[in-house]
């Protein structure tokens, strides 16, 4: 398990480097313009960083040689969702530190660093947490189409939801957002719920893979 992970690590700094390099500059111009929002591009783009990984295991064939190691697969999944746990971690780091820098000099509250990193881990998660089993299922190639499908199909349904009893929707949602404690914890809690059940039919598809 160690030694995958420390493989995902390695291919997935020497496989993105431009983005790697791209992110300070985000961070630099959420900085230099005190915008929250923007700074949380960050989060958005390492979590696509283990999905261009598995792009490049595909790509090499990787995803074929290691099922004849002597490795449980179950630990070669693990090991994404590990790359993916600590670049949700980084990307909390960073917006922890830039939050609390720029509430400094906005005289923000401590209230709106965590609800800032809060919403990090959760847009971390989200993007892998879909992409890495149809991946596993489907192939990068069929699995970006899918998954583009799925999301596309998600933010048309929001819409219709969110207007269909607008006025006592946004209602409840701003009482959520506003209780920092509330959204704090279930954020934490989506995380870890989220994460657990992609894990989990990840798992499952790629013990049902053949090599």
């Amino acid at each position: 398990m160690k030694g995958l992970f420390i493989k995902e690590l390695i291919s997935t700094v020497k496989c993105n480097k431009i983005a790697i390099i791209i992110i300070p500059i985000f961070a630099a111009v959420g900085i230099l313009n005190k915008q929250y929002m923007f700074i949380l591009i960050l989060p958005a783009l390492l979590s696509m960083l283990p999905l261009s990984q598995m792009t490049y295991d595909e790509q090499s064939h990787w995803d074929r040689y290691v099922q004849c190691m002597p490795v449980d697969k179950k630990k070669i999944v693990s090991s994404k969702y590990a790359m993916v746990i600590a670049l949700s971690a980084v990307s909390a780091l960073i917006i922890g530190i830039i939050t609390t820098a720029l509430s400094t000099k906005t005289r923000t509250g401590m209230n709106e660093v965590l609800f800032m990193i809060a919403c990090s881990l959760l847009i971390g998660v989200a993007v892998p947490s879909i992409s890495i089993p149809i991946n596993l299922k489907f192939g990068t190639a069929k699995g970006r189409i899918i998954y583009l499908i799925l999301v596309g199909g998600i933010c048309g349904l929001i819409p219709a939801i969110l207007t269909s009893n607008s006025a006592k929707l946004s209602e409840i949602m701003t009482k959520f957002f506003s209780n920092t404690a509330l959204f704090c914890t279930a954020s934490v809690g989506a995380f870890a719920v989220i994460l657990l059940i992609s894990w989990l039919i990840s798992i499952k598809i790629y013990e049902a893979k053949e090599v």
